[in-house]
């Protein structure tokens, strides 16, 4: 679906004379249920928000006609291009193993070099086991395919797959049924995918742009770019006059790249505020639905293995106290709870009481402890976290970890108890690009539910919480005086709506710097 801003970039950042905005139902914030009638808009920023507001002679006006005003959303942890990319590999979400061959077949029809397809889940199949890789065997032994599971932290694949990327024989998929490839060996595996053209990355970077708009979504976080990514999205963010807001996290895959990265050191509020880089990320573990998540105690339904820790603990010092002295703020990817442990023990050591200013962020934070939550309570870390895993995953996290430590599994509420700063985003394109069913998710769960909070809460972690994540809370999450005047229009009281409802909202208009960027058709 193309959607309304495409006719709108040419002037989405550019600012003439103020708008008033009447006539409506304005809430500066989800924090305060405090609501005004009007809203002057000036360059871009908010002027002022309140009743009978004075406005000076050259004011457009623009009239609300009695709907509802809130500050726009930021997904704060996503993947931009890979979400980009997702449409144009087999969509392997909830399917059968027979309904995959049906779709491994009709694709090698086509005669492709190689097949590449993501969001298998064996969790949702009657065995809950991995595949095999004789399956894909059946269907080419010449043709490589290679299906990525649905978390991005393991991949399926055939034999000639493993022999092109050189992991026949390799260790890093020893432990595991052959054909699965997890972690530390994808990078091998994803060599075989031709990158994508710097044409196709600009058209990934708009379909992007084009859903977050839809969704009342105005700024991502972006959890991992490389130098040509990051080259390609400024560009385009330039030439494109994109609507949107990028705060980019610098890949550390590269020891190569991330030292051009930190050589360059962070780069902040470019082309108008719409570009951000000044944080790298670190991943420490795996995933939990591939058994990568790191934990002191073997699973309860894999006893040989505790998951994988990617960087052993000095390693991992050396590395963020390199990306600290370069300014940048460290984000390290952490699910298990010994992964968690491992991160925050080396944040209180490394910054003490000065962590809070470091601003560190742990990203999923999926698998906690009561201790743990309160250190990072008394430290200041921020709980980067993904409300929508807890609706996909609470089916099956008792039987894979046991009920004493799922118990502060997604532990959203005990985390703001104790003071943890709260960001949420979508991880898309693990789960989908929207944050109205992790909305959903935060207030409706079933799974431990004395975790759950308030509609309220979520929405502030999905606006406040993400903006105070990466430093922005002067400029974004709320609709106060001097802040970007990013904001969506709706129907109804998000905050007073039944639960039951939130799946069922939808976005009348989406506003960029004051200026309309979508609109429901």
């Amino acid at each position: 679906m193309k959607l309304n801003f495409l006719g709108l970039l040419a002037c989405a950042t550019c600012f003439s004379e103020p708008i008033l905005f009447f006539n409506g139902k304005i809430a500066p914030s989800f924090s305060s249920p405090t609501y005004f009638d009007q809203l002057l808009v000036e360059q871009g920023k908010v002027i002022r928000v309140g009743n009978q507001i004075p406005v000076p002679p050259n004011v457009q006006r623009l009239d609300l006609k009695g709907k509802w005003v809130f500050p726009a959303l930021t997904d704060a942890h996503m993947h931009l291009f890979l979400t980009g990319k997702e449409k144009k590999q087999l969509n392997l979400r909830e399917k059968s193993l027979p309904e995959i061959r049906k779709m491994i077949q009709l694709a090698l029809k086509r005669k492709p070099q190689l097949v590449v397809g993501f969001g298998w889940d064996q969790n949702l199949w009657p065995d809950k086991k991995f595949p095999e890789i004789s399956f894909l065997d059946s269907l080419s032994k010449k043709v490589p395919i290679i299906l990525f599971r649905i978390d991005g932290h393991a991949a399926w694949t055939n034999t000639i797959g493993l022999r092109q990327s050189d992991l026949l024989n390799s260790p890093e998929i020893k432990g595991v049924p052959k054909g699965i490839v997890i972690d530390l060996g994808l990078e091998k595996l994803q060599r075989l995918i031709p990158e994508s053209s710097d044409t196709e990355m600009k058209a990934e970077i708009k379909s992007v742009v084009q859903e977050g708009l839809r969704h009342g979504v105005t700024s991502i976080h972006d959890a991992g770019v490389t130098k040509r990514e990051f080259d390609i999205l400024k560009a385009t963010i330039e030439k494109e006059d994109l609507p949107f807001r990028f705060y980019e996290m610098a890949s550390s895959s590269s020891a190569e790249e991330l030292d051009s990265f930190l050589k360059a050191g962070p780069r902040e509020n470019l082309l108008d505020s719409r570009l951000n880089l000044r944080t790298v990320k670190i991943y420490l573990d795996g995933a939990l639905g591939s058994r990568g998540a790191l934990f002191r105690e073997p699973y309860e339904d894999a006893p040989e293995t505790k998951g994988i820790q990617i960087w052993k603990e000095n390693e991992l010092e050396d590395l963020v106290r390199k990306v600290d002295a370069h300014g940048f703020q460290v984000a390290i990817h952490a699910i298990g709870s010994r992964a968690n442990e491992i991160a925050v023990s080396l944040f209180e050591k490394l910054w003490g009481k000065k962590t809070l200013e470091k601003r560190p962020r742990i990203e999923h934070a999926q698998i906690l402890t009561k201790d743990l939550i309160q250190k990072m309570g008394s430290l200041g870390i921020v709980a980067s976290m993904q409300p929508v895993h807890c609706l996909s995953d609470s089916p099956w996290v008792v039987q894979r970890i046991g009920k004493e430590r799922a118990r502060f599994s997604y532990p959203w509420h005990s985390l703001i108890k104790a003071g943890v700063p709260l960001a949420f985003g979508t991880d898309s394109p693990i789960e989908a690009f929207t944050p109205w069913p992790g909305l959903f998710s935060s207030v409706t769960r079933r799974f431990f539910p004395e975790e759950g909070i308030s509609i309220s809460e979520a929405f502030t972690a999905f606006t406040q919480g993400a903006a105070y994540s990466a430093f922005q809370e002067n400029s974004l999450g709320t609709l106060d005086p001097g802040k970007w005047a990013d904001f969506i229009v709706v129907e109804k009281n998000l905050l007073e709506i039944p639960a039951g409802e939130i799946l069922k909202q939808n976005v009348l208009a989406t506003y960029f710097a004051g200026k309309e960027v979508y609109r429901k058709p």
